[in-house]
């Protein structure tokens, strides 16, 4: 009963384990292509990778004054200032392509 109960829970985590990487792998193309599809419009990668490289950013105050000139709505900037700041590695969303 115990090897039973132990090995049921080992399939669960595997499984929770491989949906989180999915989760992951979702999330960035998610955030690659709202980025692509908005900050791309106005500004060339190389722009916006030179940025992403000042430790200093403040990424809220820039996506909201790009927003505002681009017209776009609150919910893309939000969504473009989450992936721009909880994204394990935000550059590599635009800047390796």
């Amino acid at each position: 009963m115990k090897t039973v109960l132990i090995s049921g829970l080992l399939a669960l985590l595997t499984l929770g384990m491989i949906s989180l990487a999915t989760g992951q792998e979702t999330n960035e193309q998610s955030c690659q292509q709202t980025i692509q599809n908005n900050c791309t419009k106005c500004h060339a990668t190389k722009k916006i990778c030179k940025k992403m490289d000042q430790a200093n950013a403040n990424w809220k105050e820039i996506v909201k004054s790009m927003g505002e000139r681009g017209k776009l709505s609150q919910e893309v900037q939000d969504s473009v200032f989450t992936c721009l700041t909880t994204t394990p590695e935000p550059k590599k969303l635009v800047c390796d392509q």
